[in-house]
């Protein structure tokens, strides 16, 4: 499973720990915060953990 340290950007209200989610890999590194911001996770990033990939 291809997850990755959450990390979240300043411009969205969800964090990301999978390195296939789509708008999470869209986030240039210089709008990436590392952790989870106490927001939700992105719900394609929650898809993808389920389905182990």
């Amino acid at each position: 499973m291809p997850r990755v340290a959450a990390f979240h950007s300043t411009k969205e209200r969800v964090y990301h720990d999978n390195s296939r989610c789509g708008p999470g890999s869209e986030i240039p590194p210089r709008n990436r915060v590392q952790g989870t911001g106490n927001r939700p996770l992105c719900k394609d990033c929650a898809t993808l953990d389920a389905q182990g990939k």
